[in-house]
């Protein structure tokens, strides 16, 4: 697994061990980040990665020039993995690694008053979590207005085309992927 773009595009990245972690692949990345650089510039801003597996997503927009990336997962071996990935790539010091439980770890952050320009949602699949955070997400007053959030799911999990304050504004399919492109609302 490698970075598609940016900075440090070709670097190589390690996941955690076992069947437990699915990293989004190079080809869904690379199209996650072009969709992206069409509607919002992200050098500069704050994103999560939540349910950052090995960071691939967060590591990947720090990259492409994001200015800081929080990395959000329960396990202990996932957060370690991302750390070792940071550091490996040179880029520990633009990033904050959390060991929270999502979707709930959402609204630990939002008491925190973090706030953020967009965010990453790749939980395992069929399992509901997309929906529960993305839904935890558009109401938490974590997001900036304007903040886009992408959720990556399986393609028959069906997500909503609102959650709160966050709107869908494109979902695009990738074999069994589906990506869901999702905008906060302005008030």
């Amino acid at each position: 697994m490698r970075i598609t773009g940016g900075a440090d595009r070709g670097r190589s990245l390690r996941a955690p061990r076992g069947m437990r972690v699915r990293p989004t692949a190079g080809k869904v990345r690379g199209a996650v980040f072009n969709i992206l650089s069409a509607r919002t510039d992200i050098r500069g801003q704050r994103w999560l990665d939540l349910f950052a597996g090995s960071g691939a997503l967060g590591l990947e927009a720090l990259s492409r020039g994001a200015g800081k990336v929080t990395f959000v997962d329960s396990s202990w071996e996932s957060c370690r993995c991302t750390m070792q990935n940071l550091e490996r790539v040179g880029l520990a010091e633009r990033a904050e690694v959390r060991r929270l439980t999502l979707p709930r770890g959402v609204r630990r952050l939002a008491r925190e008053l973090a706030r953020f320009e967009g965010a990453f949602v790749d939980p395992p699949y069929r399992r509901s979590l997309a929906a529960a955070t993305l839904a935890e997400l558009g109401d938490s007053g974590l997001l900036e207005q304007a903040a886009w959030v992408i959720a990556e799911h399986a393609v028959e999990e069906s997500l909503a085309e609102r959650y709160g304050s966050l709107i869908r504004a494109d979902q695009r399919r990738y074999g069994s992927t589906a990506i869901s492109l999702y905008v906060m609302e302005e008030s």
